[in-house]
């Protein structure tokens, strides 16, 4: 007895309801179930950036580029120590109009504060004054080596300065937020070297011309204030560099919509790059802290951990985010300083992410030709060291975001403040493209990693479809009603032979094995509109056996002769209902090998019965097999009296042909 058509049509009807699947099983597809039970991966989080199809193959840059700007340590209309931050460089708004800068500087005696400069060919910088900035825009309270009663507990007391200045997209254009890089040098009331550092938060509505003067305490006030701190408070007694500084700032909008503003930050003690992140929207905003895979930790006391896997090298520091158009991918780009105490060398490194959400951040590499010695003074600033507070940008893109070929500014610092100079470095990013790579080929039910023919398969891995695609193959991919070997570009072969294309995504792909005999070791490739994986070795044999599973398990897919769905009561309620024993049900599975019908490569229709059936258990008890076979591509179709012995409940349910079982763990529900 074989129970198809009209059962098996409902059946599939409303699974699909109730998985609010939103698709159709037109006949194109398959007459049975196969669609709506396959093993799909789960498509990415919706603010994930698929993996692109290109990857860095080198990134170098090259030699120190002298740069002109108004360095003084005295004068009128001078500044000195620029760029003690990151700096920020705004493109040109207009065809032919400069360049804006906003940087750090030392910008009157003892007062560090925000410079805020132009430049048309970005070799030379003039002070912005033609453009209404009079520098200093923003500065701290009290000159660098003083304490004042005043102020001894405010946070940004003795250096405030900008390590970030982005646009507020949430705002009309010339709304600007300020990530403020802050120091506290007067533990007690008295003055000592060691900082306590600290990220701030201000806005300038006038696209940067004034921003809020210093506000008195600890934590600020509403409209400048610290938004990320150390888990050690501001301490009251000599102390070594403590605290969260050196932002530099990334504004990624979300797939919902939600504008986020990423912060990157060097954490003191040095241990590693930290991000976090707020919501933007009305202040104050909410920052959290990435802390061991989310952001879960407060701004202000939170503890973090670092987002780069580890470098090997000794103080990763001073990260900058931005977006490479080209790639496709988030670049950070940081220095590492590394080696033997007596000779110490830094560089310049570079880390790429598909998402900020995520901070899946790839080991950090060297860039070329960036390596510098790295000096600890005996006396002045610290260390001696040719590319601190690197900040990247390319001619041609937007605000934070480059491309393959650009300039990093940075600072060369001395141990003298006085000869600290402002530089710049070509760079240049070679890309090739990324090749599919292949980390798992298994049956799509159960995931045993023995294949067989004709049988629904999974690979796992990356790269292994385009960028943002993902799909299931439809009436189109049919020519002549042959399956498709092909979705998109994306083609399997299995031994040589091509497989048929079902589901495609860059992290999984689902094909139907060929029919050809195949046992052994066999090569699985993968091509990605054409580059090609390495083969994947796999094992086959005759048969691979797997009941299909309801939503990824543990209930087996089946039905009743009605083509009403089995299961507990509860897992698709008002569509579900267990077995009764005595009463014949559908099972249908995956895998099973041969049938006296030979299969036709590539057609969709496929039918025969397997002899002798497979041995079917439901809960320990051997159940009557009245009917086995193909009822459609690579669909097995089992029609089973339930045990009179069955009891009730949810019961182990097995299928055991040529030697081989079923996956562990699959249940029918039963009731009597």
């Amino acid at each position: 007895m074989k129970l198809l058509g009209n059962a098996l049509s409902a059946a599939v009807d409303v699974y699909s309801i109730e998985k609010g699947a939103n698709m159709e099983i037109p006949s194109y597809k398959l007459p049975g179930l196969m669609v709506a039970f396959s093993l799909l991966a789960p498509l990415p989080p919706a603010f994930a950036q698929q993996k692109p199809s290109l990857r860095i193959k080198s990134f170098s840059v090259g030699p120190d580029q002298t740069l002109t700007y108004p360095n003084s340590s005295s004068g009128a209309n001078q500044l000195s120590g620029f760029a003690d931050e990151h700096p920020t460089f705004f493109p040109p708004a207009a065809s032919g109009a400069p360049y804006l800068v906003f940087g750090a500087a030392l910008v009157s005696s003892g007062i560090w504060g925000a410079a805020v400069l132009q430049t048309t060919d970005l070799k030379t910088f003039t002070f912005a004054s033609s453009l209404g900035y009079n520098s200093p825009v923003l500065s701290s309270p009290v000159s660098y080596p003083q304490c004042n009663p005043t102020y001894d507990t405010t946070w940004d007391e003795n250096y405030a300065a900008p390590g970030a200045v982005l646009q507020d997209p949430t705002l009309p254009a010339g709304n600007l937020i300020m990530l403020i890089d802050a120091e506290q040098h007067c533990p007690g009331g008295v003055w000592q070297s060691p900082f306590y550092i600290s990220v701030g938060f201000a806005r300038s509505s006038d696209n940067g011309k004034t921003w809020p003067a210093p506000e008195i305490g600890a934590l600020g006030g509403p409209s400048r204030h610290p938004i990320l701190q150390s888990p050690q408070p501001q301490p009251t007694v000599p102390h070594g560099n403590l605290g969260d500084g050196i932002p530099t700032g990334f504004v990624d909008k979300s797939a919902s919509g939600d504008y986020y503003l990423y912060v990157a930050y060097t954490p003191f003690p040095i241990s590693g790059s930290r991000v976090a992140r707020a919501k933007l929207g009305a202040d104050p905003l909410t920052f959290l802290k990435w802390y061991n895979g989310s952001f879960s930790q407060p701004g202000i006391g939170g503890l973090d951990s670092a987002v780069t896997p580890s470098l090997g090298c000794t103080y990763p520091e001073n990260p900058e985010i931005s977006y490479n158009d080209d790639l496709g991918l988030y670049l950070m780009i940081l220095k590492c300083i590394g080696g033997p105490a007596a000779a110490q060398v830094g560089g310049l490194y570079y880390s790429t992410a598909t998402s900020l959400d995520l901070e899946d951040w790839t080991t950090p590499q060297l860039i070329q030709n960036s390596q510098y010695p790295w000096t600890t003074c005996t006396t002045g600033m610290g260390q001696d060291f040719d590319g601190h507070l690197p900040s990247t940008i390319s001619p041609g893109a937007a605000s934070g975001h480059t491309k393959l070929n650009g300039y990093i500014f940075f600072t060369h610092i001395t141990c003298d403040l006085a000869t600290r100079q402002f530089l710049s470095r070509t760079f240049t990013i070679v890309a090739e493209p990324n090749f599919p790579e292949i980390s798992l080929v298994a049956n799509a039910e159960g995931e045993r990693q023995t294949i067989a023919p004709n049988t629904w398969v999974e690979i796992k891995g990356s790269d292994l479809a385009p960028g943002g695609d993902a799909r299931i193959w439809q009436g189109s991919d049919f020519v002549n009603n042959q399956m498709p070997t092909q979705l998109d570009g994306v083609s399997v072969t299995v031994n040589g032979k091509p497989a048929y294309v079902y589901y495609i995504n860059p992290t999984q792909v689902n094909i139907l094995t060929p029919p050809d005999a195949m046992t052994g070791s066999v090569q699985v490739v993968v091509t990605n509109n054409g580059t090609t994986s390495a083969a994947y070795t796999s094992t086959a044999q005759a048969a691979s056996p797997s009941f299909f599973v309801f939503n990824g398990g543990p209930y087996v897919a089946a039905v009743h002769v009605d083509g009403s769905l089995i299961g507990p009561t509860n897992l698709y309620p008002g569509s579900t209902t267990p077995a009764k024993p005595g009463e014949t049900v559908l099972l249908f599975a995956n895998g099973f090998g041969p049938t006296n019908v030979p299969v036709t490569s590539g057609s969709i229709t496929q039918s025969g019965t397997l002899a002798p059936p497979p041995v079917i258990k439901i809960g320990g008890v051997a159940a009557t097999v009245q009917f086995a076979g193909l009822v459609a591509v690579g669909q097995y179709q089992f029609n089973v009296v339930v045990p009179s012995l069955a009891p009730d409940g949810d019961q182990t349910i097995t299928a055991t042909y040529s030697g081989l079982s079923t996956q562990a763990g699959t249940l029918i529900a039963i009731q009597h």
